[in-house]
């Protein structure tokens, strides 16, 4: 009874719906999380859940588990640690927001405390399977606690994305490289009684399936010969999201990774697919916050030693189509999502949102200037790091050194843009970024029936088609796309015989 009463409270707030977690992961505004009577001394001391309420956007949910959580971040100077909330540890099947747990990550050694929110939303829109985010001010037992990013677990991305909470996943520690070193099951399983250098974690589901599974995969994905790759990989491993999410962690220079540690990754089994799938993970030290002494923005190459002599990465030679994967996320990355005028938006806006914040977070490890700092040009000295790019330093290098990487690869980009040689219209947008209301300018040199939608960047359409019957000249359309949240669009006017592109920004 107390539980249908919990449902229908939750209910009355408009909260039962068909996507679970939009509102706590609604990063429209900075939510705000108040835990109510916690014995911090234990919290710190050791990593065990305690039963406690919690207020969330104003809405009390009693009895939820909650925890401290983290690895290096569990040690800071600042008693600032990641946290771990369970609303179902101590009452069976109870929900906030249709899900049963989330975590609180503090951005540990991040001036900026949004690379890893600016990171899990390229994975998204680059079609990646990618954790839900949002910023939070969280408070504990009425103490001010400082900001935080809001991460979906793990198991409920499994619920939305492939409808079971349950699926077999498998987590790659440091140096979980994707090799095949036998079917030993103790060469693999950190937890297994005679491993002696164990390099993955069950995940979640069952481990009885899911060792024999993975390791099978890890066999195909690794001993397939070169003519047979991808036919016999579509049956075990979608490698094409591998090498799209290795093109990620290389072009944010994300060294928490296959590309640093060879590892640090999760793979989960699609239950509906029936292929394992990577799934994002671990993005703190995106936006080359690591191996700053080491490597540089504009000096890491497009195609690094990590990828082209690791396990399953050195297919990228041999296999033509995977250097089309990966190269085809690079120019994706390059050219629409992490176009400078889009991501300078994005910090913008994320700024705007959090700033005061920050500001007021004395548990942050960085200080107020290095925030500021670090959203801007320039290099600096950080918590110990030497040469810590700003994120519009690391965007504006980075995208010219891809695009030489590019250039030297003699790859032509044409991912996401479709046009006609002999192209019968010009397009211009304005304003971009925009609101709601968008002009569309087309002038047309011969009468034109066109097609106008828009689509996502990964090709799904995020609007109704209009259709227009257009005169010689120009002609001025009118587009209210006020149901769109902010981020990069394509909007795409087809005409008979060519499609054109052009890129959207949606900013509020």
């Amino acid at each position: 009874m107390k539980n249908l009463i919990l449902l229908l409270f939750l209910c009355s707030f408009s909260w039962c719906q068909a996507q679970p977690g939009n509102n706590i992961f609604d990063d429209s505004f900075l939510h705000e999380i108040r835990f109510e009577n916690a014995d911090t001394a234990n919290w710190i001391a050791t990593k065990d859940y305690q039963m406690l309420d919690v207020i969330i956007d104003g809405n009390t949910v009693d009895s939820v588990g909650f925890k401290r959580k983290g690895n290096i971040s569990q040690y800071p100077s600042t008693n600032k640690y990641g946290i771990k909330v369970k609303s179902n540890k101590y009452v069976r099947g109870k929900y906030y927001d249709g899900i049963k747990e989330f975590t609180l990550h503090m951005n540990y050694q991040d001036p900026t405390m949004m690379r890893e929110k600016l990171t899990y939303d390229i994975c998204d829109e680059l079609g990646l399977f990618s954790l839900r985010t949002a910023f939070a001010k969280v408070y504990i037992n009425n103490v001010y606690w400082g900001l935080y990013t809001i991460v979906e677990g793990k198991d409920e991305m499994y619920k939305h994305i492939f409808g079971d909470r349950s699926s077999n996943a498998i987590e790659s520690l440091d140096f979980g490289s994707m090799c095949y070193i036998g079917n030993n099951v103790a060469d693999y399983d950190y937890s297994h009684p005679s491993s002696i250098f164990p390099r993955y974690i069950l995940s979640n589901g069952d481990s009885a399936t899911t060792w024999p599974s993975f390791i099978n995969m890890l066999d195909k994905a690794n001993n397939t010969s070169n003519s047979e790759y991808l036919d016999t990989l579509a049956n075990y491993f979608n490698v094409q999201d591998f090498f799209k999410y290795q093109a990620v962690n290389t072009y944010l220079m994300n060294f928490d990774s296959y590309i640093g540690f060879l590892g640090n990754q999760i793979y989960v089994h699609d239950t509906i697919n029936k292929i394992w799938q990577v799934t994002p993970w671990d993005f703190n030290a995106s936006f080359g916050l690591w191996e700053t002494g080491s490597h540089s923005p504009n000096n890491y190459p497009i195609i690094p030693n990590r990828i082209s002599t690791g396990c399953i990465g050195s297919k990228i030679d041999s296999v033509p189509q995977l250097k089309s994967y990966y190269l085809d996320a690079m120019c994706e990355l390059n050219d629409l999502i992490c176009d400078t005028t889009a991501m300078h938006t994005k910090i913008t806006t994320w700024k705007n949102q959090i700033q005061q914040a920050v500001y007021d977070d004395y548990r942050k490890v960085a200080s107020n200037l290095d925030f500021d700092n670090g959203l801007e040009y320039g290099y600096y000295n950080v918590h110990g790091l030497p040469n810590v790019p700003g994120l519009k330093t690391f965007l504006s290098e980075r995208y010219t050194l891809i695009k030489q990487g590019l250039a030297n690869e003699n790859y032509t980009c044409t991912v996401g843009i479709e046009e006609d040689e002999n192209a019968t219209l010009n397009i211009n947008l304005y304003p971009n970024p925009f609101k709601s209301d968008l002009t569309i300018e087309l002038n047309l040199i011969e009468q034109l029936e066109v097609d106008v939608f828009i689509t996502n960047l990964v090709g799904k359409r995020v609007s109704q088609t209009k259709n227009y019957s257009l005169n010689t000249g120009n002609n001025k359309l009118n587009w209210n796309a006020s149901n769109l949240s902010n981020g990069v669009y394509l909007l795409n006017v087809k005409t008979a015989n060519s499609v054109h592109v052009k890129k959207l920004i949606v900013n509020r």
